[in-house]
């Protein structure tokens, strides 16, 4: 193949914005409606619906705790918010009592948050897994469907039987085939083949398990955040449900779409341990280049000095990259989905401060706790981002460390045979190639990103500056525009 025709992992808006439709309509309610008139066919509807979970219902497609479990939990939650979010926009502000309507708008953000995100990984499949999820099953299925989550099948890879053979498959291709094509340069070495190598490595980077405190952390965050909330409510005196239906939907709305925050912040701490995991099998890759035969610690050595093991382990360090790229994709994207989050936040609260808009105290207590929780889990995921991507230039620092080292011994050794020389000359070659190949692939055309942009520590700062910035800056507002609060917790000024 040639490399101009490599293939890539592309993002589909098409899938995208179909997906955004269905995730934001009312399931059961609209969705169903939405896959009718976009699937053209009420059979094609069906299986979206089911594999999609809109209206799950067939134990065919589901199983039957997930189908208990959208009933009694997912469908409720969804049409409260929805209903609360209505019940604010258009319902008479005075049937609201002590409620700000603000909040409500605020809450759904967390779930708009978390649909955006699941968008997002229907955008990244690809066009056969796409058409599958309009097929009957088992063409498409639920054990597929775990396998696609970046909190199932990726977060446990080795718990799905061929999906880490898949990938690296998978990874091989978008390579050029090049693993299955290479041979291992040094003929002492007792492992069958460079494809062993690679999965050897991938092996040990997989097999670490999500941390046991993710899930605790998680549950403090979306409690501290709803715990803000009540606290204020309840020493404003607010009303905590209402006496009212309009109340209480917005107030049960309101709740309910906090707790669905913990989706995205779920989401924010598997990035970052996809991070890691990514980074350890760079690691070891790169601890498997050595100076001298034998001394690496993983038991597998590539010598610097032999141009057939620099070049697998170039082809090894291409794959391994290449691993799980749609999720790396994902990952990524769900990563500044987050900062964005943030970022927002901060807006609407410098849009309360300078605009001096009505709003109940318990809303900026709110919005203050969520940047807080959001800001620090979004962080986190972008340090390790960060962590991943100065493994590259380490590696690049290591590649032009091996250079000088052959430069001081070529002007130390005044006369080297023409073999010496001759090989001499061609390992610096070969090193300097590698330097390029690791800048432009790893560093320029294809980094790890944030935002956008290369994730380094300028990105970070830049972020937290922006978040801190914009914090002081409406602290400013609310200082300079004389805000006051009523002891109802009501603003004027």
């Amino acid at each position: 193949m040639n490399k101009t025709d490599t293939p890539t992992s592309e993002f589909s808006w098409k899938q995208f914005w179909v997906s955004f439709a269905y995730e934001n309509l009312p399931p059961v309610l609209l969705s169903p409606l939405a896959a009718l008139l976009i699937e053209g066919s009420i059979n094609r509807a069906w299986n979206v619906c089911q594999h999609r979970n809109l209206l799950a219902v067939s134990l065919r497609y589901n199983p039957w705790f997930v189908v208990l479990f959208s009933w009694l939990i997912v469908y409720p939650g969804s049409w409260v918010v929805t209903l609360g979010l209505i019940t604010v926009l258009f319902a008479d502000t005075a049937v609201l009592g002590g409620i700000d309507p603000l909040q409500m708008v605020c809450a759904y953000a967390f779930l708009f948050c978390r649909r955006l995100i699941i968008a997002v990984k229907y955008g990244y499949f690809n066009a056969a897994e796409y058409v599958a999820l309009s097929a009957p099953a088992p063409e498409w299925s639920f054990d597929k469907t775990a396998e696609k989550l970046i909190a199932r099948g990726w977060s446990n890879p080795k718990d799905y039987p061929g999906l880490v053979e898949a990938e690296l498959q998978e990874a091989n291709r978008l390579t050029g085939d090049e693993l299955s094509q290479v041979p291992l340069g040094t003929p002492t070495h007792n492992t069958e083949s460079l494809k062993d190598v690679v999965m050897g490595i991938l092996d040990r980077a997989y097999n670490l398990q999500v941390p046991r405190w993710h899930e605790p952390l998680v549950f403090l965050a979306v409690i501290s955040i709803l715990g803000a909330l009540l606290a204020a409510k309840h020493v404003s005196g607010a009303p905590i449900f209402g006496d009212n239906l309009e109340m209480i939907l917005v107030n049960l709305g309101t709740y309910t779409a906090i707790l669905s925050g913990m989706g995205i912040m779920g989401f924010g701490l598997l990035c970052a341990f996809d991070f890691s995991r990514r980074r350890l099998a760079n690691v070891i890759l790169d601890g498997m280049l050595t100076n001298g035969q034998g001394d690496s610690a993983d038991g597998y050595t590539f010598e610097r000095s032999s141009a057939a093991d620099l070049r697998a382990w170039m082809v090894a360090r291409k794959v391994i990259r290449a691993f799980g790229e749609r999720y790396y994709l994902r990952v990524q994207s769900y990563t500044s989905i987050l900062l964005c989050f943030s970022i927002l936040c901060v807006a609407f609260l410098n849009f309360l401060a300078w605009t001096q808009t009505t709003h109940h105290i318990s809303t900026i207590i709110t919005l203050s706790a969520t940047i807080l929780v959001i800001a620090f889990i979004g962080s986190f995921a972008m340090y390790r981002a960060i962590q991943l991507q100065q493994q590259s230039y380490a590696m690049r620092a290591s590649l032009l460390d091996s250079v000088l080292e052959l430069e001081v011994d070529e002007a130390l050794n005044s006369h080297p045979d023409e073999q010496t020389a001759a090989k001499t000359a061609s390992t610096k070659n070969i090193l300097r190639q590698l330097d390029e190949n690791v800048n432009f692939a790893e560093i320029i055309h294809k980094p790890t990103s944030v935002l956008g942009y290369r994730a380094d520590n300028g990105v970070i700062g830049s972020v937290l500056g922006v978040l801190i910035t914009g914090v002081l800056l409406a602290v400013q507002g609310f200082v300079d525009t004389g805000l006051s609060y009523s002891a109802a917790g009501w603003s004027f000024y």
